[in-house]
């Protein structure tokens, strides 16, 4: 073969070999310009899923998961709805971090937990109206249940009174900081009644940490009840499994504070009688609004 033919063929070939070269490069480059259109959508699709169907209908959560802390009213408000799927947790905290890692789509609050935790928390939206309403009550060991009727017709009086008015309003100001309520010195010197409080419950009941005496809304009414009927209360700190079961064997004579009129008392019943409501809140559902839920400096 002549090497002029030869030549030819080669520059052909090489041609052809450039060609493909280049067919393949821009094939590459529209493959990775499709991939990283693809990647953003779906990272923007990831970032924005929080918000993308934000809640407009109490009634309608179909599918939702749904934090609540465990055994509070909550919890019981939502426990017997098929639509929507309950996860439990020990403590608001554990709600919240699950809430901001996507571990639920909501947390249910009532009114005073969440304007404390708005209060506290950026990024977070309350769903109106309120999906159900919840009372605060105490419960007595069923050996007192005379006690326990002494309070609840203390109970009817006192909602006609200015005091209770004021009780209300407080409780509707209440800015997620600061309890405002009444100094109420204890001064019943006749019967001694040995009440359990959950000093975590703020703003319904809590204890100071120079150990005065616990304050709180949930509180209040029992401080009057006892100060009008010459009771002497001595509060001991506590749990809602220390107050239940010290009542059934006979520790505690009354248990106060974050106590829901929801919660199922049947079981219970053997060894305590509740009082009737002292107050009662609206239960929400909490969404998040941005990527993160971010703790607000003071």
């Amino acid at each position: 073969m002549k090497k002029t033919e030869r030549t030819g063929k080669r520059t052909e070939c090489t041609d052809k070999m450039n060609a493909t070269r280049l067919t393949i490069k821009r094939l590459s480059s529209a493959c990775l310009l499709l991939s990283t259109v693809l990647l953003s959508v779906l990272l923007t699709a990831c970032g924005t899923r929080w918000k993308a169907s934000p809640i407009e209908d109490v009634g309608n959560l179909e599918g939702r998961r749904v934090g609540v802390e465990i055994a509070c009213d909550t919890d019981y408000a939502l426990t017997g709805r098929s639509d929507l799927k309950v996860v439990r947790y020990d403590s608001l905290p554990g709600i919240l971090l699950a809430l901001q890692y996507d571990k639920v789509d909501v947390m249910a609050l009532d009114e005073l937990r969440w304007r404390f935790t708005e209060a506290s928390h950026s990024g977070l939206r309350c769903v109106t109206p309120a999906f159900a309403t919840s009372g605060y009550i105490i419960y007595f060991s069923s050996e007192l249940s005379d006690v326990r009727d002494e309070f609840n017709g203390f109970l009817a009086d006192y909602r006609s009174s200015d005091e209770y008015v004021s009780f209300q309003s407080r409780i509707a100001a209440f800015d997620g900081k600061e309890y405002i309520g009444p100094e109420i010195p204890l001064t019943g010197t006749g019967r001694v009644l040995r009440v359990a409080i959950d000093a975590s419950a703020f703003p319904r009941s809590f204890a100071e940490a120079d150990g005065d005496v616990p304050s709180g809304f949930d509180l209040e009414a029992l401080k009057l009840f006892a100060n009008e009927r010459n009771y002497r209360l001595e509060f001991t700190i506590s749990s809602y499994d220390d107050m239940i079961y010290g009542l059934q064997g006979g520790v505690y004579d009354i248990a106060a504070g974050f106590l829901s009129d929801l919660r199922d008392a049947e079981s219970l019943s053997t060894y305590l009688c509740v009082s009737d409501s002292l107050y009662e809140v609206p239960l929400y559902f909490i969404e998040k609004t941005q990527a993160d839920i971010e703790l607000i400096e003071e």
